[in-house]
């Protein structure tokens, strides 16, 4: 048990996390959509120097904030514009900074080595581990929301102790609030709200907020807040906040935003998959559920959790990276009850172990999940897409069978060992299968075939198919046109290349027809777009020899 103890516990698991992420984000190409809308936005927010406008091409990009923005036009400052892991750096900081603040929540919560398996626990998540692989908000959201959440829990947690110099947590609350609405918008203020709403309700009184200086706080909010929104709303003549507030937060909170609609308790149905391995401690969290509402720690971590997860639940648009800031409570109580000693009948006991086997199993299902999209989306890398997903599934194997053993035995070394491995499983899947399912990585095949053509074309057309990675991998200046456009742009653009989806094909060769465009035979590249669900074919045009006018399909 003295390893639990040891600090040097805890730096060797944000060294391990650090190899497994570093590697996966360099590994990964660029994904569709949002990620490569952040990156090359990001880019050219870094290559124009203008810092208040955030553009993707010349189109306004009205849908987050500034500052992952900054952060990661900053990073890719020190790293390097080119490479998509230059925009994902930032969020590997995040994660790490976030895995250390979470075990010294556990500190102030539980026991070193509870606080220390919590860590573990979380890093090892499946949606923890995801997120930090892309250039997106949500992993340096998460992070904000821990701190803002761990300076209002020293407030409530010491709301009875006589203070004569009250401690500065009103001021790292504060901030990290700020910080969160110039990430995310809304996000850290609603939990922020729900959290106080929620424990004021139980206490029937709101004396304990008192520390927060809420005027010195709003004040702080607004030094922070104000003058990106003042600039930009100069820029842009107020169209970003409009668009922002009526066209982006709005339209999410009233319908299923973009085909990402889904019913109420989707994420209570996806909790298996999104915390697994951890997600096997929450029968024991069920069965200790009262026990929590008695505690002073706990409960505050159901406030964070609970009012947060019911409204995201309610919101009709529904993405896997929503509950990300309350992931952190969700472990910590997932831990706390791993300790707990309780009676069950005979019946209740079974049940009680079903659950703890059914939710160890969705490890097993996820892996099955990846080795079926490496059968269908491996294309030309299928047998190292198929052989790594083997390797994931032995790996997940090990897992399950130190969950069986901390089952049975309640060693907590076995207990670490599931999550070590359950780590390992997803480091095979983010920085081996997913890197070799070519069918999906249109945009990179796309971008390596122009490369190995051996001559760079001068512009380049896009029509039919548009994704954000394509503009990322080759530069803002693609044409994004339809299948007509794409013709009259060949017929002024000589040495220019035309990307043209096949289901454009027709209209863009009758439009080569009437403009007697000579046409080389076209390069063809075939893959799957996952963001539309659907097969693609690319077909690569150049003008030479090839003569539009004969019949050529």
């Amino acid at each position: 048990m003295a390893f639990f103890h040891a600090r040097t516990a805890l730096y060797a698991l944000l060294a391990l996390v650090t190899i497994t992420v570093f590697t996966g984000q360099h590994l990964v190409p660029p994904m569709d959509r949002d990620e490569s809308r952040f990156a090359q936005a990001s880019r050219q927010m870094l290559q124009s120097g203008d810092y208040v406008t955030i553009r993707f091409q010349d189109e306004l990009r009205a849908k987050k904030p500034a500052g992952i923005y900054w952060m990661q036009s900053a990073s890719a400052a020190l790293l390097g514009d080119a490479d998509i892991a230059s925009y994902r750096f930032v969020n590997l900081l995040a994660l790490l900074v976030s895995i250390f603040m979470l075990y010294h929540v556990g500190l102030r919560l539980y026991e070193p080595a509870i606080a220390l398996a919590a860590s573990t626990a979380f890093a090892s998540g499946f949606l923890v581990l995801a997120e930090s692989h892309l250039a997106k908000t949500d992993t340096v959201l998460m992070l904000l929301v821990m701190i803002q959440q761990w300076a209002l829990m020293r407030i409530y947690l010491d709301r009875d102790k006589a203070a004569t110099k009250p401690p500065p947590d009103w001021i790292f609350f504060w901030t990290a609030l700020a910080t969160g609405i110039l990430v995310k918008g809304p996000v850290a203020p609603a939990i922020a709200i729900l959290t106080i709403g929620s424990l004021s309700l139980w206490h029937r009184g709101t004396r304990w907020v008192k520390p927060l200086r809420i005027w010195r706080g709003l004040i702080l909010m607004a030094v922070i807040c104000l003058p990106w929104a003042i600039l930009v709303t100069i820029a842009t003549d107020g169209a970003f906040l409009d668009i922002a507030v009526t066209g982006d937060f709005l339209a999410k909170v009233k319908s299923g935003q973009e085909s990402h609609g889904a019913p109420p308790l989707t994420y209570l149905a996806l909790f298996g998959v999104l915390l697994w391995p951890a997600s096997m401690l929450l029968p024991s969290a069920v069965i200790h559920f009262k026990s929590m509402l008695a505690h002073d720690r706990t409960r505050f971590l159901l406030a964070w959790l609970v009012p947060f997860w019911v409204l995201i639940e309610l919101i009709p648009t529904k993405l896997p990276h929503y509950p990300l800031p309350v992931v952190p409570a969700a472990v910590l109580l997932l831990l706390w009850s791993v300790d707990r000693v309780v009676t069950l009948s005979s019946v209740r006991q079974k049940l009680y172990l079903s659950g703890q086997y059914l939710f160890l199993a969705f490890g097993m299902v996820l892996v099955a999940a990846v080795m079926a999209a490496a059968v269908m989306f491996g294309g030309q890398t299928v047998r190292l897409a198929v052989g790594l997903a083997v390797a994931a599934l032995l790996l997940a194997g090990l897992a399950v069978w130190q969950g069986h053993r901390w089952i049975q035995t309640g060693d907590y070394l076995h207990l670490m060992a599931l999550f070590i491995a359950g780590m390992l499983v997803h480091f095979t899947i983010f920085a081996g299968v997913v890197p070799q399912l070519a069918r999906v990585h249109v945009a990179t095949g796309i971008a390596e075939r122009l490369a190995s053509s051996g001559s760079q074309p001068a512009a380049i057309a896009a029509a039919g198919y548009h994704e954000p990675s394509l503009v990322f991998l080759l530069g803002r200046d693609v044409l994004l046109v339809d299948s007509r456009e794409a013709a009259l742009f060949l017929a002024e653009a000589p040495d220019g290349v035309a990307l043209v989806e096949a289901r454009q094909q027709d209209a863009f060769l009758d439009m080569a027809r009437r403009l007697e465009l000579r046409l080389a035979a076209p390069e063809q590249l075939s893959g799957y777009n996952m963001s539309k669900g659907q097969d693609v074919v690319i077909l690569i045009y150049r003008r030479e020899i090839f003569d539009a006018t004969s019949d050529n399909e």
